[in-house]
């Protein structure tokens, strides 16, 4: 294929947003420059609202300042109420609201690296500089986001050079939730098969989280900010059970064995991340799931590449994905429907 000459209108509006942003920061376009901490925060509320509310749930940008170190969140570590006599030369005693885990983090540099071919902000070229400007920025932060989230789920290692082919889910990028507990706490996640269904291991979905919540330790289990994922085959799997038995009333569909809702489970609400994986099943605090990012390190450069008919926008930043309680989280990864012999 021949060079792609961009019109005069899809140059006017790309030359206007690089000023923008460079002007913003002082720099010519195509150098590097630093994200700042204002810029990085307006990046990640942006894309909650863009559509990816669960980052705005869970502790998606926790800013921290050493590339290792402790865990920064609080969770209750054991009974804080109680009495002393003072009386005699006992003292009252403090206890920790810090989690008393032994793994702290280790912020491992992430690439994002996106290119806009001249073809496609032609596609936009209808629109005024400032609409296009919004328009890149959202495409650039649901990238991001969306990515974070599949690492979180899927990561397993940081490899020196990543390769997305292999590893599409981002595998190979960073050491997500899932691994950091088969890692540290092996106790509280299972891959072994489970079965639901009559003549399975359990019955229903309600019968594994109940089971699950065992695992939970006894201060957080019966906590009412727990909450349940579960993968949306097997919500839908629960769904099509109760709509074979329900029938068509939508009174009836909106309601598990009685009035429950559908999104209710082992009496946890339940709730579908997006790219949270299949035949898997998750107990545990929103603010239990952390993302720690090291403040000052978001670097980006945009270069205008006429070589690849091309902008292309280099992000990197140092991350880590946190489980910040070990007791506070139970997870179960390959749970399917029981099939007769």
């Amino acid at each position: 294929m021949g060079n792609y000459a961009l019109s005069a209108q899809g140059r006017n509006n790309l030359e206007s947003f690089s000023q923008q942003i460079h002007g913003a920061v002082g720099v010519e376009p195509g150098k590097q420059f630093a994200v700042t901490p204002a810029q990085v925060q307006k990046l990640f509320e942006k894309a909650v609202e863009d559509g990816v509310p669960f980052l705005g749930k869970i502790n998606s940008n926790v800013a921290v300042t050493e590339k290792i170190g402790e865990k920064i969140g609080l969770f209750v570590s054991g009974l804080v109420a109680g009495r002393t006599d003072t009386s005699g030369s006992a003292e009252r005693k403090a206890r920790s609201l810090h989690s008393l885990e032994k793994f702290g983090y280790e912020l491992r540099q992430t690439n994002a690296d996106v290119a806009l071919k001249y073809s496609i902000i032609d596609q936009w070229k209808h629109v005024a500089g400032g609409e296009f400007a919004k328009l890149y920025a959202s495409a650039i932060r649901m990238a991001i986001a969306n990515d974070r989230l599949r690492i979180g789920w899927y990561g397993t290692s940081a490899a020196d050079t990543t390769n997305p082919v292999a590893n599409p889910l981002g595998q190979d990028v960073n050491i997500g939730w899932f691994q950091k507990i088969r890692n540290e706490a092996p106790e509280q996640i299972s891959d072994g098969e489970i079965t639901i269904g009559v003549d399975g291991d359990y019955a229903n979905l309600d019968a594994v989280v109940r089971e699950m919540k065992d695992s939970i330790d006894p201060i957080f289990r019966n906590d009412p900010r727990l909450r349940v994922f579960i993968g949306s085959n097997l919500i839908s799997l629960a769904e099509n059970k109760f709509y074979s038995v329900g029938g068509d009333k939508p009174s009836e569909k909106r309601h598990l064995d009685g009035g429950r809702l559908l999104d209710t489970y082992g009496g946890l609400q339940a709730e579908t991340p997006p790219f949270f994986p299949e035949n898997a099943i998750m107990i545990t605090f929103y603010s239990n799931l952390s993302i720690y990012r090291q403040e000052g390190t978001w670097r980006r450069s945009i270069i205008d590449n006429p070589k690849k008919d091309q902008i292309e926008d280099f992000n990197s930043f140092n991350e880590d994905y946190i489980v910040e309680e070990y007791r506070a989280i139970a997870v179960e990864t390959n749970v399917v429907a029981f099939v007769p012999a």
